[in-house]
């Protein structure tokens, strides 16, 4: 890595924890200098447009990191027992982004200063739930006639199934401002993800 990009990722990461302690706004570009290391005004020499490119590259690269994280959800569904897993394995995936600092931190800045966002960057906010979506469509009309539900509900059971990982995440997170979501949360969720499958199978 280039000692530009060292520095870079530095203020990135100096950033980034202050957008998260004190929000985006309250942040000054002299603090994220003096908390670098670095002369003031030399932000601008790695970062033209300031602050809110910072911005933008913390939100693009939690986006980035998040949407790889459910990719590498690849379980193939033959059974409702299948298909509880994947729904599991996709919400391990989400609570191991998480745990990490990082991708916490990324998360919450994207959430609070969403206001600020371009219209695109709103888009992203979004998009890993429409990849869930979209997988767990295609695996539940894969095993349609193992379930109680015509053709034309699909949409609604995956938006359902949706719901129950976002509600134990959303509000352990943003909520109750937990940085992680404990293994309560996570054992009652999987109890939900049980019973719905339980309910919906024939």
């Amino acid at each position: 890595m280039k000692k530009s990009d060292i520095q870079k990722e530095k203020i990135l990461k100096a950033a980034q924890d202050l957008f998260a302690e004190k929000g985006f706004e309250a942040t000054t570009t002299r603090e994220i200098n003096r908390t670098v290391g670095i002369s003031d005004g030399s932000l601008y020499y790695y970062f033209p447009d300031g602050k809110k490119q910072i911005l933008d590259m913390i939100v693009e690269k939690g986006m980035v990191h998040r949407e790889k994280s459910i990719s590498q959800v690849t379980i193939k569904v033959e059974s409702l027992a299948d298909l509880e897993q994947q729904i599991m394995d996709i919400y391990d995936s989400i609570c191991e982004i998480f745990s990490d600092e990082d991708g916490y931190r990324a998360f919450m800045i994207t959430i609070r200063e969403r206001a600020i966002l371009s219209n695109e960057q709103s888009k992203w906010i979004s998009q890993v739930l429409t990849r869930i979506k979209q997988l767990l469509m295609t695996s539940i009309d894969t095993i349609k006639s193992q379930i109680r539900i015509s053709a034309d509900d699909v949409s609604t059971l995956a938006d359902l199934i949706i719901a129950i990982l976002q509600r134990s995440i959303y509000e352990e997170l943003l909520i109750k401002n937990k940085k992680t979501i404990g293994l309560d949360v996570k054992e009652a969720t999987i109890a939900q993800v049980h019973l719905f499958i339980k309910l919906i199978s024939k």
